[in-house]
C-alpha cells in the first residue's frame, strides 16, 4: 500500500495517510489512469473499507472530478466505468433532463 504525508479527506487530520482509489475493486485499475485517488488516515480507511463508511460520498466526488477534468458528459463515465454513482437507481434522470452537474 502506497503512503504519503497530507491530510485526510474524511476526517482532515494530518500525518502519514493511505493513498486510496476512490472507485476500488474492479475499478481500481481505470482509478489509477485516471488519477481518481485521495489520502485516508488509516482509521478512516479502515473504516471505509470495513463498514462502507463514505464510500458512496468518495466515489460520486470521483466520477464528478473526472467529469469536470476530462471535460465529458456522464454517458461517457458510463461508457468508461459501466455505471455511474452520482444518482441512486431511484434518481436515474429521465430522457432529455439537463444532467449538467458544476
Amino acid at each position: 500500500m502506497t503512503r504519503k504525508t497530507g491530510r485526510c479527506r474524511i476526517c482532515g487530520c494530518y500525518g502519514e495517510m493511505d493513498v486510496h482509489h476512490m472507485l476500488h475493486g474492479s475499478y481500481k485499475k481505470l482509478a489509477d489512469e485516471d488519477d481518481l485517488t485521495c489520502l485516508l488516515c488509516r482509521d478512516c480507511h479502515r473504516a471505509l473499507h470495513d463498514k462502507g463508511s463514505h464510500d458512496l460520498e468518495l466515489q460520486k466526488e470521483a466520477e464528478l472530478i473526472w467529469l469536470k477534468r476530462e471535460g465529458k458528459t456522464i454517458d461517457d463515465f458510463i461508457s468508461r466505468y459501466g455505471k455511474n454513482w452520482l444518482w441512486g437507481e431511484d434518481d436515474v434522470p429521465e430522457e432529455g433532463q439537463d444532467t449538467d452537474h458544476d
